[in-house]
């Protein structure tokens, strides 16, 4: 079921004022010109290379980036919580705390030095990593049965239909739940954002991590789609990224281009792959130091 992409109808077979107000609630507009005026969507349609992409509109419940994967792939949001219970039943599993754990430690370490060089003791890495898990379970931020329980896959439960209505929003996710989600529905996802959060002056204030690719590295690749989802990150807020299904207006090259994205950034750099290293199960994290980490990522010695 995962392997399915959604596609925007073509929306220029109706009336105009009907059109328009589809565009208006289908379409996530506040990113589409955020990310387009800041040259990080569609700088690829400008040049001829791929269709135009449009953000669709996103419920903002914290619940977000699953609700995007769900309308990228099948068209409506995950209302009923399917994906992020999957997401929270792979992170509880074996192999989310092995190979999938070490991932993120040896990232997160790598973020902590660019920050300032903030060193966790092993009881510190457990809390941080229990927090992982308890952001990803169903249970909402006003609720007050938040509990150990929640966070022990033998005790895991569905929320009820009334539980499911209820008021309050849901924990927001962080780059390792993107990471998962490629390994629940065995499939790439690139994360379209900007590298910073900027003030009104257009300062660069705190980075942005989530832009990037995020393989399902732990998935035998032959059981895996190949095609990418596309989600974007803008504003705290994750959107679905599709292709529409009208024909594009110009020459006849216009109206043959793929639907895709580059794995490029529109500075030809390329999209940075998160969690790509596993140092392995025997590694001694005791010997970690930046020395170390460069030969992981880059295989040379400094």
């Amino acid at each position: 079921m995962a392997k399915f992409t959604f596609v925007l109808p073509d929306l220029t077979r109706y009336p105009q004022d009907f059109s328009e107000f589809l565009r208006r609630d289908l379409i996530e507009t506040s990113t589409l010109v955020s990310l387009e005026q800041s040259g990080h969507l569609n700088w690829w349609a400008d040049m001829g290379v791929c269709q135009r992409l449009v953000p669709l509109a996103t419920v903002g419940d914290g619940n977000c980036l699953l609700h995007a994967a769900s309308l990228g792939m099948w068209g409506f949001h995950d209302r009923l919580l399917t994906l992020r219970k999957a997401l929270f039943r792979t992170l509880v599993g074996d192999k989310a705390s092995g190979a999938i754990k070490r991932r993120w430690r040896l990232q997160q370490w790598v973020k902590n030095m660019e920050a300032g060089g903030l060193i966790y003791t092993e009881e510190e890495w457990a809390r941080e990593w229990e927090e992982v898990l308890r952001i990803a379970s169903t249970v909402r931020r006003h609720s007050q049965h938040a509990s150990e329980d929640s966070l022990n896959p033998g005790t895991f439960s569905e929320e009820s239909e009334d539980e499911i209505k209820g008021l309050g929003a849901f924990e927001s996710l962080e780059e390792i739940h993107v990471f998962v989600l490629a390994h629940v529905l065995r499939r790439p996802i690139v994360v379209i954002a900007e590298q910073f959060l900027r003030d009104f002056s257009g300062d660069a204030i705190a980075p942005i991590p989530f832009g990037g690719i995020f393989l399902p590295l732990e998935c035998p690749p032959e059981q895996c789609y190949k095609n990418p989802l596309v989600l974007t990150f803008e504003s705290a807020h994750f959107s679905a990224v599709v292709a529409s299904d009208g024909k594009q207006n110009g020459s006849k090259k216009e109206k043959v281009l793929v639907s895709g994205v580059p794995v490029v950034g529109p500075n030809y750099d390329l999209l940075p792959i998160h969690f790509s290293v596993d140092p392995g199960a025997d590694f001694a994290w005791e010997e970690l130091s930046a020395r170390i980490v460069h030969i992981f990522l880059f295989g040379v010695m400094v």
